[in-house]
């Protein structure tokens, strides 16, 4: 599978895990300039608006997936956050809640951990 498919088929994973939780689907692959937040859900029940990072790998040989968001990606991710905001008043009384979805695929199964407020 070609990194960008296996990447957009983790983020379908997460999509479909996320609404199973309950959070409503509002945007995936939102861009500003060059920055990017994968998804984007509505949490009516705390009244947030949550940008999900997710991160796949096949192996932990460079660390956990999570590990690839470091400061900078955070940064990117945030600025990006706040111009969805901006563009789309009506989520302007929400708080922001920023999550990571770490996937590693082990043989044919995927192994994922939901970090609710991961940065």
């Amino acid at each position: 599978m070609y990194r960008k498919d296996f990447g957009k088929k983790g983020e379908q994973l997460a999509k479909e895990e996320l609404i199973k939780k309950g959070l409503k689907f509002i945007a995936s692959n939102f861009t500003f300039k060059k920055l990017e937040i994968d998804l984007v859900f509505e949490d009516k029940a705390s009244k947030e608006i949550v940008f999900v990072e997710v991160k796949t790998r096949t192996s932990t040989d460079y660390g956990q997936p999570e590990d690839a968001i470091d400061s900078k990606k955070q940064v990117n991710i945030r600025t990006a956050a706040s111009v969805f905001v901006k563009l789309n008043r009506e989520f302007k009384n929400h708080e922001i809640r920023f999550d990571i979805f770490s996937i590693l695929k082990v043989g044919e199964k995927y192994i994922y951990k939901h970090m609710v407020n991961g940065f």
